[in-house]
């Protein structure tokens, strides 16, 4: 299509779904803009744009990055690090058997499990991928 127009495409870091359909077919046109919303892990297609990576491969195919490509950092769909501690904030941590910390990257996790240790929470785990448990 030629006329304006905004395409809403979810897919976390864009990696996966029709997102990969729409910029496979808009992002080599200058005039085209693709705006990322949140957060984009390192080695995800969304980071490569947004890095400025000037061709990207996409269903094995290559692709020129003539798209204007952008970022908002002010929205998330999930709790940041206030939010999380707000909502566990109104828990006893002496009842806490167990916390695990599943998402985000590393280094990140494990501020949060010291500032959750400060706070009198314990047991605070870090699974890596693969691990399992028995509750």
């Amino acid at each position: 299509m030629k006329e304006p127009m905004v395409i809403i495409s979810a897919s976390g870091m864009m990696e996966a779904g029709r997102v990969k359909h729409h910029l496979a077919n808009n992002i080599s046109d200058p005039a085209n803009t693709v705006l990322a919303v949140g957060y984009c892990a390192p080695n995800t297609l969304g980071a490569r744009l947004l890095r400025g990576d000037k061709e990207v491969s996409i269903h094995g195919n290559h692709y020129q990055v003539k798209a204007d490509i952008k970022r908002i950092d002010s929205y998330s769909g999930h709790g940041d690090y206030k939010e999380m501690a707000e909502f566990l904030s109104c828990q006893d941590p002496g009842h806490i058997k167990q916390t695990f910390l599943v998402h985000g990257e590393f280094d990140v996790q494990a501020k949060y499990k010291t500032f959750l240790e400060s706070k009198g929470f314990s047991n605070i785990g870090i699974p890596e991928s693969g691990d399992e448990f028995k509750f």
